[in-house]
């Protein structure tokens, strides 16, 4: 195990994504705009007409995933994660009419109604992502 510690705490970031907003382009366009580099997700839920993710389907050395797409009404009840280096890593659980399913946020992922998602910046990290020879993402100091 690795620990990276910041500073503190900065700006906190609400949105309010309306109908037919993509979540994670979104983030990632107000992370940029705003010039976020580091920071905690506090709070996300909301209502999706399609929902974008990956989750893992074994043990292997390096991850073998699943993609799914599900084009249904669909409720997020939660997103978690970080942001380094400007790069969000979330993961969520959702649930239409019959069931839940959590996995990777991905690209796509599109709001029905509304979406609101609270960020609070972290100051004092200077971390990046990288992949290991497993190909399985790892911090590095920048």
């Amino acid at each position: 195990m690795r620990t990276f510690i910041g500073e503190g705490l900065g700006r906190v970031v609400v949105l309010n994504l309306q109908r037919d907003e993509k979540v994670l382009e979104s983030i990632r366009g107000q992370l940029a705009e705003l010039g976020i580099k580091n920071a905690i997700i506090t709070s996300a839920i909301g209502s999706l007409k399609k929902a974008v993710f990956h989750r893992v389907t074994g043990f292997e050395k390096s991850p073998v995933d699943e993609f799914v797409t599900l084009e249904n009404p669909i409720e997020l009840a939660s997103l978690q994660g970080v942001v380094i280096d400007g790069e969000p890593h979330f993961h969520m659980v959702i649930s239409d009419l019959g069931t839940t399913y959590t996995g990777h946020l991905e690209e796509e992922t599109t709001v029905v109604y509304l979406a609101e998602i609270s960020l609070v910046e972290i100051k004092g990290l200077a971390l990046k992502r990288v992949k290991d020879e497993n190909n399985i993402a790892v911090f590095e100091e920048k």
